[in-house]
């Protein structure tokens, strides 16, 4: 009898080290985090001015905007954890199978800049952009198609303006220019569609010969702005760490009052993102161009993915109806719904 609960002894501790090991398996040795770097990177500044690792195992990555894609595709993508543009994100990981959505970070950063005499742009008024020129920075890309969405949505009519095409009378005429472009010397636009922090930095080099017009998050009309830039998780990291991911949510979501509190100087928010620069790469942001207004104007803000399904939605459907290929229709696993254990 006692050979007998010896020998199941054996048996039961075996079978629990080997589920825990197996479990231990599950766990990472470490947990990696890409942003752009911009506006998407203030989001995770608090986390990297903490250098807050969970535990030892969390490393960030600031990258080339431009190459944001690369580290959530492939068979074995490098990011845990990344942020990344909503329509790129609905695009690359809308099946919500190997990424889900955790929320939205940023809600905006466009502003309209107008010349001196110019009118303030407003959701109420916007018909007077019509047979205007509006330059916009990077047309072809999210200024450009949030810009063409918001108009869309006024049901205003817009044409892309060439070298030799003169502007419509009855529709808004955009043309793709070039920050360098953005100038008050410039003929041809009446208007420009900028992002921060380069808009406030025109308005301040050019002493108020250009100055705010007004924004595409309050012409956009929903409050809170528009859904921007995205958190997504590894689907098998959500599984095996769903305490990490909690802890990680909460993290963020104190990262825009911590930007915007008196105690924070843009020198620390700075330090904070050029620590976890790749190397040769140029910050967007700094000490001087990081205002409070500028962190402001990047409407930095975390919003769980159950509380903003229907807005991502629905702007994802915009910006579809504006060019199919720039965004995709996602499924409902793509959103992040809490632990359901």
């Amino acid at each position: 009898m006692r050979k007998l609960l010896s020998a199941l002894l054996c048996v039961f501790l075996a079978v629990s080290v080997s589920l825990g090991l197996s479990a231990c398996g599950n766990k990472k040795d470490y947990i990696s985090v890409y942003t752009p770097d911009g506006a998407p990177a203030l989001a995770l500044a608090k986390l990297m001015d903490e250098e807050n690792s969970f535990g030892g195992k969390t490393e960030y990555n600031v990258v080339d905007p431009s190459l944001i894609a690369g580290f959530v595709t492939g068979e074995n993508p490098k990011a845990d954890l990344c942020v990344l543009p909503l329509n790129l994100a609905s695009k690359l990981l809308g099946s919500g199978e190997k990424y889900k959505m955790l929320g939205t970070v940023t809600h905006g950063n466009l502003y309209i800049l107008k010349k001196q005499g110019g009118e303030d742009i407003t959701p109420e008024n916007m018909s007077i952009l019509k047979g205007k020129v509006v330059g916009v920075i990077q047309l072809a890309n999210v200024p450009g198609l949030t810009f063409k969405a918001v108009l869309r949505g006024k049901g205003l009519e817009y044409s892309e303006l060439g070298n030799n095409n003169s502007p419509d009378e009855t529709k808004v005429n955009l043309k793709a220019v070039s920050p360098e472009q953005v100038a008050p010397s410039e003929k041809t636009c009446d208007y420009y569609v900028v992002p921060e922090p380069a808009a406030s930095a025109k308005v301040n080099a050019t002493k108020g010969a250009l100055s705010f017009a007004g924004s595409l998050q309050n012409l956009y009309g929903a409050d809170g702005g528009y859904p921007q830039a995205v958190l997504a998780a590894k689907s098998s990291l959500i599984e095996n760490e769903p305490e990490f991911i909690s802890r990680f949510i909460t993290a963020v979501s104190e990262s825009g009052e911590w930007l915007l509190s008196e105690n924070t100087s843009a020198e620390r928010v700075v330090n904070a993102v050029q620590k976890h620069l790749t190397d040769g790469l140029n910050p967007s942001f700094t000490a001087k161009n990081l205002s409070k207004d500028v962190i402001k104007n990047c409407a930095v803000k975390f919003v769980d993915s159950k509380d903003c399904k229907n807005e991502v939605n629905a702007f994802l459907n915009e910006l579809i109806a504006v060019n199919p290929s720039f965004a995709s229709a996602v499924s409902d696993g793509f959103f992040y719904v809490g632990n359901q254990s």
